[in-house]
């Protein structure tokens, strides 16, 4: 909550600032777009662009709020809020030509897959790697304990006996490669992942 109210604070002053200074100087701090200066023939890719931009910026500053990234979220918030205005404004100043009503279309659609892409890549935060495995256990903390992760071993009873259910706190970055190790060691292994919004003390690797 302090962070929120640090960058809402911080965004207050500023736009005070710059109503003052408007006022004093008469300086013209406005931002104007010219769709008119477009060439008709661009102007679907300048929407589609647009359009595109936003959805990413949104698809990311959902999955940074779920994921408790407050002061990214706010900022992807505030640049995708200045995106989605002007890419609106094109398209209900030009509604006379399909063409952008399509790029609009297309844009939202390509800027949601793209904003899961680039998320899947930066891949932020922790997730958790609970392994459920019958027979080789152990190998399998031993082997994650060797590589330097944090990894924490209990026994469950099965359907057909006693397992060891494994619990592996990693870097999302890191989880399929972890997994790739657990299945090398026992491809009858069981796993499954959950994301991790916070982690306090214990063992981070």
């Amino acid at each position: 909550m302090t962070s929120f109210f640090s960058q809402t604070s911080i965004t207050v002053t500023v736009l005070f600032l710059l109503s003052y200074i408007a006022q004093k100087t008469a300086l013209p701090l406005t931002f104007i777009l010219d769709w008119g200066g477009i060439p008709s023939t661009l102007l679907p890719l300048v929407i589609f662009g647009l359009r595109t931009v936003d959805l990413t910026l949104s698809t990311l500053r959902m999955l940074f709020i779920v994921r408790g990234r407050r002061a990214l979220a706010w900022i992807l918030g505030l640049v995708q809020a200045i995106v989605f205005i002007a890419g609106i404004a094109g398209v209900l100043g030009n509604l006379q030509d399909p063409l952008n009503l399509i790029a609009y279309a297309v844009g939202f659609a390509t800027g949601s897959v793209l904003g899961m892409i680039i998320e899947t890549r930066l891949a932020p935060g922790h997730s958790l790697l609970r392994i459920t495995s019958a027979r080789r256990g152990r190998s399998i903390l031993e082997l994650l304990h060797g590589e330097g992760r944090g990894a924490t071993e209990i026994s469950g009873q099965g359907k057909l006996g006693m397992v060891s259910l494994i619990f592996c706190f990693v870097p999302r970055r890191h989880v399929d490669r972890v997994k790739r190790t657990v299945v090398a060691t026992d491809p009858e292994a069981f796993i499954t992942v959950e994301h991790v919004r916070q982690l306090r003390g214990g063992w981070r690797a």
